[in-house]
């Protein structure tokens, strides 16, 4: 018996299909803004003689963080290619308190509500939460607030789920200073993924509720310069929220902001 079982697995091993691997796809958008006239030879990508501030210092706020990204053209696009890629209109909205959230209680405000234009009863509620890398010469990359994303932004969220959204994402955005990284091609000059893993590797399950999708956003400072000069955006969707039927009241409350 035990011969023609260990036969029998041997078949199976031969038959059966290797399984494809998975790989988490990150999209990227790198951009630099040169002034550019016809006395001199123009050069993108290259660091200022003198380093402006660092991006883990450039918002006063996460608020102010969250309307930077959302002014951003190449962001919005990417994030409403990922949630809404059938639709070619989405409005959204940020900092939304009243009526939709009630003063001094859990989740606070709606960091971004966005739906697809005419389609208030499918409204998409994003609960963001920054953690700051800060890369350092010859040492180990200063990382801060990933604790915070892991408490407080897992209960925001979990919050915005009892509001009753048709979908919630957690989304954690990374203002990553990579400036004192060393490699040779500056679009690469980000924290490694494995000073990342007390942030990646997190057991979301633990604290999130299942129907809430996770969200990455990146945003890299890989030169000297000014983040509003010189950026690298990225984007991914690590799980997609669950889908629901959102509740009435709040499907009303959403068509006042309009």
């Amino acid at each position: 018996m035990k011969l023609f079982a260990r036969f029998r697995n041997k078949l199976k091993k031969l038959f059966q299909k290797n399984k494809q691997p998975e790989y988490e796809v990150t999209q990227f958008v790198f951009s630099d803004r040169q002034r550019i006239d016809d006395k001199s030879t123009i050069s993108f990508f290259l660091n200022n003689p003198k380093p402006d501030v660092s991006v883990t210092r450039t918002f006063e706020s996460e608020d102010a963080t969250v309307n930077w990204l959302m002014d951003n053209n190449d962001f919005r696009k990417m994030l409403f290619e990922n949630l809404f890629p059938a639709s070619n209109s989405v409005k959204y909205h940020c900092g939304i308190k009243e009526p939709v959230t009630v003063p001094n209680k859990m989740p606070g405000d709606i960091d971004i509500l966005l739906f697809e234009d005419g389609k208030p009863e499918n409204t998409i509620g994003i609960e963001c939460k920054i953690v700051k890398s800060e890369s350092s010469e010859n040492k180990p990359p200063k990382i801060n607030k990933v604790n915070s994303v892991q408490k407080k932004g897992t209960q925001q969220a979990n919050g915005y789920g009892e509001i009753g959204f048709s979908r919630v994402y957690l989304m954690v955005i990374l203002l990553d200073d990579g400036r004192h990284y060393k490699n040779p091609n500056v679009m690469f000059r980000s924290t490694p993924t494995e000073w990342l893993d007390e942030l990646y590797g997190f057991d979301w399950d633990s604290r999130l509720d299942s129907d809430i999708g996770i969200i990455y956003t990146h945003v890299n400072q890989f030169t000297s310069n000014h983040i509003n000069q010189t950026k690298g955006l990225g984007l991914r969707v690590e799980r997609k929220a669950v889908t629901k039927q959102q509740d009435e009241g709040l499907t009303e409350k959403i068509q006042s902001l309009t």
